[in-house]
């Protein structure tokens, strides 16, 4: 039997272990780019991660034991802009456990022809994030994993506080631990309209004073990631379905957080 994607799972003879694939990738534009997918399963994580054609480097955590998602960024200095270094920023969201294969599940995902260009077989559109914190300790106790995975980032993992409400505490934890350690982004930064006296802060892109205060987006494409598994049904004489291959999707990412200076946001354009 054919298996989706030339992908091939080993349920009843093989027991999960840690796994690595490289595959290689078309996206949008049609060019191709390789994808490093690692599943460890005695963390309950997979990492995801690739490096744009641009030079911005994505890695994306997902922690199951936590259900929380780790979006880094690294965005490289355009000299031509003034700009020198570069920037690592994390975004904390409530994973939604539908949408990613577990690591088990992951870890006996075996792949025929590592040469193949893959393209996704579902498009899951855009999914937007406006940040409205500083995650601060908090990626800590929210994940261990995800503090590992945003460490370079610094000052610079972002969350949406409404999402604080959707995470379990952990064991010996009170839900307000949480609150406690972020820090909220002022008022003003989170109305469209001027609040407490403050006018609103509108977005980089339209900021011209590289001093000044604004809101600041980032886009980010995942081109193709095992989003599902596939069940095939037994013979026709009876029995039950069974796990044969995986479904493939395709999802955008669009946040929005604030910053200081329009200076420290690289991708303001």
């Amino acid at each position: 039997m054919q298996f989706c994607v030339n992908f091939i799972f080993f349920y009843a003879i093989i027991q999960p272990i840690n796994l690595q694939l490289l595959i290689n990738v078309k996206n949008q534009g049609g060019d191709v780019m390789q994808e490093n997918i690692i599943a460890n399963v005695s963390e309950d994580t997979v990492i995801l991660d690739f490096l744009r054609l641009d030079g911005v480097y994505v890695s994306q955590l997902v922690d199951f034991t936590n259900e929380v998602e780790a979006m880094k960024v690294v965005i490289p200095a355009e000299e031509e802009l003034g700009q020198s270094g570069h920037q690592t920023l994390c975004f904390l969201t409530h994973a939604a456990q539908a949408d990613f294969i577990a690591p088990d599940a992951m870890a006996k995902l075996r792949q025929k022809n590592p040469g193949t260009v893959r393209v996704a077989e579902e498009d899951k559109g855009w999914r937007q994030t406006t940040a409205t914190a500083w995650a601060g300790r908090a990626t800590r106790l929210l994940s261990p994993a995800a503090a590992k995975h945003c460490a370079a980032a610094r000052e610079r993992v972002y969350l949406r506080a409404a999402d604080l409400t959707r995470w379990a505490p952990r064991p010996g934890m009170e839900q307000s631990s949480y609150s406690s350690e972020v820090t909220p982004f002022p008022t003003n930064a989170l109305s469209p309209d001027a609040t407490d006296g403050k006018p609103a802060i509108g977005p980089c892109v339209a900021e011209n004073d590289a001093a000044k205060e604004c809101i600041c987006h980032l886009e980010v494409c995942v081109n193709w990631y095992p989003c599902g598994l596939k069940y095939c049904k037994g013979k026709p004489q009876g029995g039950l379905s069974y796990r044969c291959g995986i479904k493939t999707c395709h999802r955008c990412y669009r946040y929005h957080y604030y910053v200081r200076r329009r200076d420290a946001c690289l991708s303001y354009t």
